[in-house]
């Protein structure tokens, strides 16, 4: 019964990513990608996207880190960026968060209170990443509508998000008694303040990382066109829970660089470039996943008492 209702389940998910594939396939103009591909600077795309893909690792695992309340030293600091660069590297082309699952069972005795403050980190990094999404999107929205003064209001929604968060913390005691660990983390809000501005700058390496993507194949695109693409993009991948979006992602990207009037080939081409971070990011990844197997026997303090202490 379990299989047939997780069958149940994830065919719908299914459908709609053969039918988006199938519709891509049948969409582009694949002669004129091809020439567009041909002509892309591949050493502009590694030699700009690798950098900017470390750095947002870095920033992850330093947000980890400080919405757990870890004192922070190198080691942890690199078994970190390690995990969130798997996560982010098996989530590019797994569904349903399977890469954060990866990450959260880093953590020394997921078994016991550890494992809850995971949990509770988890929900708010996500909360602030969806914050970001959105600010990115309205962002280059409000620039793209000459409402320049609204866009800083906008790339900071994942600071009025952490303020939000902030709030509930009062209303915790609600909750049901064996669910209230869960939101351990709600009541610190010099984490959640902390991890707010490092998603600022997530998503603002994020948009580097797609102009660079978009610019290695010769087109060119202002700061608020990128960030309506990402924004767009990645929430229409999100709403549609396909894996690694595949067939959501191009078809989206490929329907907004249309409405910034971009040309069907440099629309269809972008849409291609964009993608082919998709491998970049599972490389990378796949990198750290490696790395962080090196680090699973090394002695590390618990974290929950850590978290106390911090």
């Amino acid at each position: 019964m379990l299989i047939r209702r997780r069958h149940f389940r994830i065919w719908p998910v299914a459908l709609v990513m053969v039918a988006c594939v199938a519709w891509t396939l049948w969409l582009f103009d694949w002669r004129a990608v091809a020439r567009s591909m041909a002509h892309m600077h591949v050493g502009v795309f590694l030699a700009g996207a690798l950098p900017i893909l470390l750095c947002v690792f870095a920033a992850r695992g330093w947000r980890w880190l400080v919405v757990l309340g870890l004192s922070p030293n190198i080691s942890r600091f690199w078994q970190s960026l390690c995990a969130n660069g798997a996560a982010a590297g098996l989530a590019s082309m797994t569904p349903f968060q399977i890469g954060e699952v990866v990450k959260l069972r880093t953590i020394p005795d997921h078994h016991g209170s550890a494992w809850r403050l995971g949990v509770s980190a988890f929900f708010v990094e996500r909360a602030l990443d969806l914050a970001g999404m959105l600010g990115s999107g309205l962002g280059g929205l409000a620039i793209h509508f000459k409402f320049e003064w609204l866009a800083p209001v906008a790339l900071s929604m994942p600071l009025l998000a952490g303020l939000s968060l902030c709030l509930l913390a009062g209303w915790t005691s609600l909750l049901p008694h064996r669910l209230q660990p869960y939101a351990e983390v709600l009541h610190h809000w010099r984490r959640i303040i902390g991890a707010s501005m490092l998603t600022m700058v997530i998503w603002l390496l994020y948009t580097a990382l797609w102009w660079v993507a978009a610019r290695s194949i010769g087109v060119y695109l202002e700061f608020n066109q990128v960030s309506i693409l990402l924004g767009g993009v990645m929430l229409t991948v999100v709403v549609s829970m396909v894996p690694g979006g595949f067939g959501i992602a191009e078809l989206g990207s490929r329907g907004l660089m249309l409405w910034l009037g971009a040309s069907r080939v440099d629309a269809d081409a972008t849409a291609i470039a964009l993608r082919l971070l998709t491998p970049l990011l599972a490389l990378s990844g796949g990198i750290c996943l490696l790395l962080l197997l090196r680090f699973r026997h090394a002695p590390v303090p618990p974290i929950a008492e850590d978290a106390e202490q911090g």
